[in-house]
């Protein structure tokens, strides 16, 4: 009580010579540049009124834990074999680090329900992670026309590379017909079925078409009606596959739950070809453990593009 109470008042005396000594922040019609200097003069301003210990605490609070991890993967990429890391390598650790992670690299924090997606952004302000992620606008009109792109899948049509059903709304049948033509088709490298009513029923035929197809590279199944525990199968079965980078499952009707975060977190672990990976993550540790294992993959990826692997 009391102690506090003191505590409070030497509190905010600090706090008022403080701001009798740098002034007050005012941003009213300020650029971005402009803030950027402003703020870079008044922590010059506050070093001389605390000292340098007080401000490298201040600024230590800020740099996360995906900065560190940042600049350690980076600098070991540098020591393996001198070899340069590239932009595209760049981009990649910044767009893990940044996005929930790409789970981050790319998740959707404010939907609950499907037709109301936001857009995928870095939350790091470095400009190695300023690469945005395409939108998919739940709005848009696709003029696909189903029976010909199937046709196209079963006749494993090499000119057809995506396949964007976005926004088409499908019955389980026809669900269930695109997955069975994925199955042995050799060209299509990106599937894309977000907003399209796939339901809990159509889960095993994608199983099977991942547990099978050695040439989708990405598989986008965003705002649909998936169940939190099949979405969890969904990711277990990627335990063998080593050719998918990309698996988008985020904003579905029905929200996960703990376990199924953890047990989902726990799946990526056996999977060392996924590099992008979106949820609606509520558990914290549940993705702080995907964010690793994305990561690593990532690391993989660079390696073997460099040779190193």
């Amino acid at each position: 009580g009391i102690n506090a109470e003191y505590g409070k008042k030497d509190q905010e005396k600090r706090d008022e010579h403080v701001r009798n000594k740098i002034g007050v922040l005012k941003v009213d019609g300020m650029s971005e540049a402009e803030l950027q200097n402003k703020i870079k003069e008044l922590h010059a301003a506050l070093r001389q009124v605390e000292g340098e210990k007080f401000v490298k605490s201040e600024e230590k609070k800020e740099k996360t834990i995906y900065d560190d991890e940042f600049e350690k993967l980076l600098m070991e990429a540098e020591k393996q074999g001198g070899a340069s890391v590239d932009d595209e390598d760049i981009d990649a650790l910044a767009e893990i680090l940044g996005a929930s992670s790409l789970l981050g690299s790319v998740d959707i924090s404010s939907c609950s329900r499907p037709g109301k997606e936001t857009g995928l952004k870095s939350p790091i302000a470095d400009a190695r992670a300023e690469k945005v992620q395409a939108e998919v606008d739940m709005t848009e009109t696709n003029d696909i026309e189903i029976e010909e792109a199937l046709g196209q899948i079963k006749n494993n049509d090499a000119s057809l590379a995506t396949c964007c059903f976005n926004n088409v709304q499908m019955d389980a049948e026809t669900v269930d017909s695109v997955t069975s033509a994925m199955v042995r088709n050799t060209s299509v490298t990106k599937l894309e079925m977000c907003n399209c009513g796939v339901t809990d029923s159509a889960i095993e035929g994608f199983i099977t078409l991942l547990q099978s197809n050695t040439t989708l590279q990405s598989l986008s199944l965003e705002t649909n009606k998936i169940a939190g525990k099949f979405l969890v199968k969904l990711v277990q079965s990627l335990d063998t596959n080593e050719t998918l980078k990309e698996l988008r499952i985020a904003n579905q009707y029905y929200s996960t739950g703990v376990g199924d975060e953890m047990a989902i977190a726990k799946a990526l672990e056996k999977n060392t070809s996924l590099c992008k990976f979106s949820l609606n993550w509520k558990n914290g540790g549940s993705r702080n453990t995907a964010d690793r294992f994305i990561m690593r993959n990532n690391d993989i990826a660079r390696k073997k593009r460099q040779g190193l692997a």
